[in-house]
C-alpha cells in the first residue's frame, strides 16, 4: 500500500511539472527585442491590371529564438502612414492591416497573405506600386518590401461591342464575360495590340473580325492571370468563335496562347459564295485545351500558321467543309496533356442527317507529333471527300496516301521543348517545297517576316542559310 501511495506521488508530481512546463511555454514574451527573420525581402506581384486585383500571394515571417514572443506590431506603412494602401494583408488567417501581439512560438513561422487592387492613373506603360509590411519587436524592426506592376487597360464586360470598333495598342484590352461583334459590324485590331480575356470568356463574331498585326508588331491573345503559375496554363480563356453567318473575317500576325479552343468557324458563308469565312496568316495558336482551329462545315484557309501543343486536335475539321492549309506546321509534342486523338482530322460524317462534302488541301506543310498516327481523314461515305496533298511531312502510317512529293520523315525540329519549330540543317523539309509564290503573294514572307526562298522550306518557318 505505501508503495502504491509513493507511486501515485510521483505520478501526480510528474503531471504538476508537465503542467509548470506547459504553462511556462504557453507564455509569449512582449518587447522582446528578437530580430525576425523573413521568408523573402520583396514580395513581387507580376502585371496587374488597374482596378481588376491581383492574386493572393504569401510569405512566411520566422522566430529564430528558442522563445515564445509576441511581435509587438505588423502594420501596413501606407495605411499607417499615409491612411491608404492598395496593398490588403492577412496575418496568419486574420484580415487586418495593422495588427498587434501576434504571437509566434519559438523556432515557429507565420504566414502573411497579400493582396493588391491598382488605381487607375494616365499612364500608358506600366508602373510601380510599393508598400511595405513592418514588424517590431521591442526595439527591433523589420520589414518586407511589397511591389507591383500597374497596367492601365480598357476594359470590356459582357457587352455587345459598338459597330466598326477599333482596338488599338495604346493600351490593353481586357475582356470580362465575353463580347460580341454583332451582325452586320466589324473589330479592328491594329498592330500591337494586346488582348486579355477573364476566365471563360470569349470574343464572339456574328459580323467581321479584321486583324491586321504584323510579323514585327504582333497582336496577341491569351488569358488575363499574368502570374508565373498560371501564364501558362492551358484554359485560362475561351478563344474566338465565328458564329453562323459571320463573313471576311482575316486574322494575319497575330498570337495566341493558353485557351480551351482557340479558333472555332460555325458553318459555310450563308451566301454560298467561294469566299472563306476565315484567313489566317502568319498566326501561332498554341497550348489550347481542347482545339486549335476548329472547323464546323466551315471554310477556311491558312498560310504561314503553327498551331502547336493543343489537348484534343490541333485541327478538327467536322461535318465536312473545305479547308487549305499552305506552309502551315502542325506539331505536338505535349507533356501537359494525354492525348488519344491525332492532332490532324478531318470528317465529312453526315449532320443531322444530312450528307457534307470536306475538302482539304495541303501544300509544303508539315503535320508531326509524338504519336504514332497524327494524321486522320475520316471518310464516312465512299463520295464528297477530296485530299489534295503535295510536298507536304506527315507522322502516319497510312503511307499510300494519294499525293505529291509526300514524305513520311522526321522533320528535325530545333528544340520542341523549347517550342522552336523551326528545321535544322539536315531536315528533310529543307528546300523541299514547291515555289507558290507567283500564285498566293501571302508566301512571300514566312510566319515571322522572313523572305522565302524560290525553292522553299516546308512549313510555317522558312530556314535561311
Amino acid at each position: 500500500m505505501g508503495r502504491f501511495r509513493l507511486l501515485f506521488a510521483l505520478i501526480m508530481l510528474a503531471f504538476w511539472a508537465t503542467g509548470l512546463t506547459s504553462c511556462r511555454q504557453d507564455r509569449f514574451e512582449p518587447n522582446a527585442n528578437v530580430e525576425l527573420r523573413f521568408e523573402t525581402d520583396t514580395l513581387l506581384f507580376d502585371t496587374v491590371f488597374v482596378t481588376a486585383g491581383s492574386i493572393t500571394k504569401r510569405f512566411k515571417v520566422y522566430n529564430p529564438t528558442n522563445r515564445n514572443i509576441s511581435i509587438d506590431e505588423v502594420y501596413l506603412a501606407g495605411r499607417r502612414f499615409a491612411g491608404n494602401s492598395p496593398y490588403r494583408i492577412n496575418i496568419n488567417g486574420i484580415p487586418t492591416n495593422d495588427q498587434g501581439g501576434v504571437e509566434l512560438p519559438a523556432g515557429d513561422s507565420l504566414y502573411i497573405f497579400v493582396e493588391v487592387t491598382i488605381d487607375p492613373n494616365s499612364s500608358a506603360t506600366p508602373f510601380i506600386v510599393t508598400d511595405s509590411v513592418i514588424f517590431r519587436s521591442g526595439n527591433r524592426t523589420g520589414k518586407v518590401l511589397l511591389a507591383a506592376y500597374g497596367q492601365n487597360a480598357v476594359f470590356y464586360n459582357g457587352e455587345v461591342l459598338p459597330c466598326n470598333t477599333v482596338w488599338t495598342a495604346d493600351k490593353p484590352i481586357v475582356v470580362y464575360n465575353s463580347v460580341l461583334v454583332d451582325s452586320a459590324c466589324r473589330l479592328t485590331i491594329l498592330p500591337g495590340a494586346k488582348i486579355y480575356f477573364n476566365k471563360n470568356s470569349t470574343l464572339f463574331v456574328l459580323g467581321s473580325l479584321r486583324v491586321l498585326g504584323l510579323p514585327q508588331d504582333p497582336v496577341i491573345f491569351r488569358g488575363d492571370r499574368l502570374d508565373p503559375f498560371y501564364r501558362d496554363l492551358a484554359g485560362a480563356w475561351n478563344g474566338i468563335h465565328f458564329l453562323v453567318g459571320s463573313t471576311n473575317n482575316e486574322i494575319r500576325s497575330a498570337e495566341m496562347y493558353n485557351g480551351n479552343i482557340g479558333i472555332r468557324v460555325d458553318s459555310l458563308p450563308a451566301d454560298g459564295s467561294m469566299a472563306p469565312n476565315l484567313i489566317l496568316n502568319r498566326v501561332r495558336i498554341d497550348n489550347f485545351a481542347v482545339v486549335g482551329l476548329l472547323g464546323f462545315t466551315a471554310r477556311i484557309e491558312a498560310y504561314n500558321t503553327l498551331i502547336s501543343n493543343c489537348g484534343l486536335y490541333n485541327f478538327l475539321g467536322d461535318f465536312g467543309g473545305e479547308y487549305t492549309f499552305r506552309h502551315a506546321t502542325l506539331v505536338n509534342f505535349s507533356t501537359g496533356f494525354s492525348r488519344g486523338f491525332p492532332l490532324f482530322a478531318l470528317t465529312n460524317r453526315d449532320l443531322n442527317g444530312r450528307p457534307n462534302t470536306a475538302r482539304l488541301v495541303m501544300q509544303n506543310s508539315i503535320v508531326w507529333g509524338s504519336r504514332q498516327e497524327e494524321f486522320a481523314l475520316d471518310t464516312t461515305r465512299a463520295t464528297g471527300f477530296t485530299a489534295e496533298l503535295s510536298h507536304t511531312i506527315l507522322k502516319s502510317q497510312r503511307t499510300q496516301l494519294v499525293g505529291t512529293a509526300l514524305q513520311f520523315s522526321d522533320p528535325r525540329f530545333k528544340n520542341v521543348s523549347e517550342k522552336d519549330f523551326g528545321i535544322d540543317t539536315l531536315s528533310v523539309a529543307f528546300r523541299a517545297g514547291a515555289n507558290l509564290i507567283p500564285l498566293y503573294s501571302r508566301l512571300q514572307t514566312d510566319l515571322v517576316g522572313r523572305v522565302r526562298a524560290v525553292q522553299p522550306t516546308l512549313g510555317a518557318l522558312e530556314r535561311t542559310e
